[in-house]
């Protein structure tokens, strides 16, 4: 139908096994693509849903000046990515994109794994990175 696979994630949740696609396609073939997708015999036990993005505009944008990927690994406890979320946020940072897993450590320990990447429009020094991995490490 004409369009291009940008951006993907795949993601098992349990027996559910779900797949994000960002599907660049040109206006005017859109709605062709959307119903293909509903009425193609082979897709029909899929549950697909499709849906259009607007483009985000926002009148305060800035360059991103450094980006960053954090990754922390520690016991699993509650509460530990929005503090991870909180902590990012007070550096004036955005999160880009993140993910998690649960998975087992030493010691058969149930560890939480985050990967987030990270983007800010203002200078970071290297001592605001230190103080960014200390208040992330004693999550851990």
């Amino acid at each position: 139908a004409g369009g291009n696979v940008t951006h993907s994630k795949m993601i098992r949740l349990g027996q559910e096994f779900t797949t994000l696609m960002h599907v660049s396609v040109d206006p005017e073939k859109r709605e062709h693509l959307v119903e293909s997708l509903k009425t193609n015999e082979a897709l029909k036990s899929l549950n697909i849903r499709a849906s259009s993005l607007a483009r985000r505009s926002t009148s305060s944008h800035q360059a991103s000046m450094i980006g960053l990927r954090i990754h922390v690994v520690g016991a699993d406890r509650p509460g530990m990515l929005a503090r991870i979320a909180e902590l990012i946020a007070a550096r004036n940072m955005s999160i880009e994109d993140i993910s998690t897993e649960i998975r087992r450590g030493k010691n058969d320990r149930r560890d939480f794994v985050v990967n987030a990447d990270v983007v800010t429009t203002e200078k970071i020094y290297e001592k605001d990175l230190d103080s960014l991995i200390e208040d992330v490490s004693k999550l851990v």
